[in-house]
């Protein structure tokens, strides 16, 4: 292939012309022409890398083609030579004001004229490649602003999950931000043994439930034509139109789907651990007053024995005096005989304190829940 760079020899001189292009043959592929109306009617066929002009033009001057080329966007980029006889400051300025990137001045030495294109097909490189290289930079920070968009639909996403208390509000909040990716999806999230699924089309269809049970068991990324899902413990995302004819916007998709399952996931076993919560607090609610209630029964029946206790040990204190009087017994058996009874009645004694204390403990119990509770 032939990658030699294109230059354009503008000169009203035949023998310029002839002499121009044969030091550039060897280096360059060459185009000649005789006046500037020539040399621009073909940049408008064929753009050119490297402009040679000559000043002196028969019709419009060699400033005004540079002109018109520096002008125009498609052209402003070609490196323009100027060749003329005159070599004083004002010719040299006005060339550099009309926008050339260098002066030959004739007659000119083929070796320096040579080498002035070279430097020029040199610099047109160098800028090209910075184009290239601003092109390539352009590209990544709009891609970079992309993919922070979309990021920040995931933050958002997980911003708004928090404030989501039950599985239909944050299947709500999943579904929007799909839509912020003009995606149509579905949704089932689990919980025990439960699960409802969510779409645009509405709540647990049942085709629609089908399909989503099934694929919850096709592992954590599983994509299928159009169709790709994402399974994360309680969630189960169905994206059913991902874009194949952008891989890139497939691939962000896919990052930005994972992170989003995910983040419902975890907010889904938040729920789950506040539900458990909810019902574990209602059952103790429930049972505080039965408790509560239990308690101060127990306690009556406690007071309601304590007495009926005292007044059996004081009738048996009473019925012991009486038959120690027809039993005939000697003053140190007597003696032996009350001590006996006496050390019985105590022991009696202390265990209704004691159980009058773990009463007391219980109640303390009932009352530190029922604190908790109002808290």
């Amino acid at each position: 292939m032939d990658n030699k760079l294109k230059v354009f020899i503008v000169d009203d001189d035949p023998i310029l012309l002839e002499v121009l292009g044969a030091v550039l043959e060897a280096d360059f592929d060459r185009e000649f022409f005789g006046s500037g109306e020539d040399c621009l009617a073909r940049i408008a066929e064929c753009k050119p890398d490297i402009v040679i002009l000559d000043l002196t033009l028969p019709g419009i001057s060699g400033f005004e083609v540079c002109q018109r080329l520096k002008e125009d966007w498609d052209t402003q980029d070609i490196p323009i030579l100027f060749v003329s006889a005159s070599d004083d400051i004002d010719t040299r300025l006005q060339c550099y004001e009309a926008g050339g990137e260098d002066f030959i001045t004739k007659p000119f030495d083929p070796d320096e004229l040579l080498r002035k294109v070279k430097v020029a097909a040199r610099i047109l490189g160098e800028k090209r490649n910075l184009h290239e290289q601003a092109g390539y930079a352009q590209r990544t920070a709009m891609s970079a602003m992309v993919s922070m968009g979309e990021l920040g639909v995931v933050l958002q996403f997980l911003s708004k999950s928090f404030a989501c208390g039950t599985s239909e509000e944050l299947a709500v909040a999943l579904l929007d931000s799909m839509r912020q990716y003009d995606l149509n999806a579905a949704v089932q999230l689990r919980m025990d043994d439960r699960s409802q699924s969510f779409s645009e089309n509405g709540h647990d269809l049942p085709l629609e439930v089908s399909v989503l049970n099934h694929v919850r068991h096709s592992g954590r990324i599983f994509q299928f034509k159009t169709r790709c899902v994402f399974n994360y413990g309680h969630v189960t995302l169905l994206v059913n139109n991902m874009p194949l004819d952008d891989p890139d916007r497939c691939g962000r998709i896919r990052d930005n789907g994972a992170l989003l399952a995910e983040g419902a996931d975890a907010r889904m076993r938040a729920i789950e651990a506040e539900e458990l919560a909810r019902h574990r607090r209602a059952g103790i609610e429930a049972a505080l007053p039965r408790v509560q209630s239990t308690l101060d029964s127990v306690q009556a029946n406690y007071r309601r024995n304590s007495m009926e206790l005292t007044e059996i040990m004081i009738e048996f204190q009473e019925a012991l005096g009486r038959s120690m009087m027809s039993l005939g017994l000697t003053e140190s058996q007597e003696e032996s005989m009350t001590t006996l009874a006496a050390d019985y009645m105590q022991r009696m004694v202390a265990s209704q304190d004691a159980s009058l204390q773990t009463i007391g403990q219980l109640q303390e119990l009932a009352q530190s829940l029922a604190q908790v509770l109002r808290r």
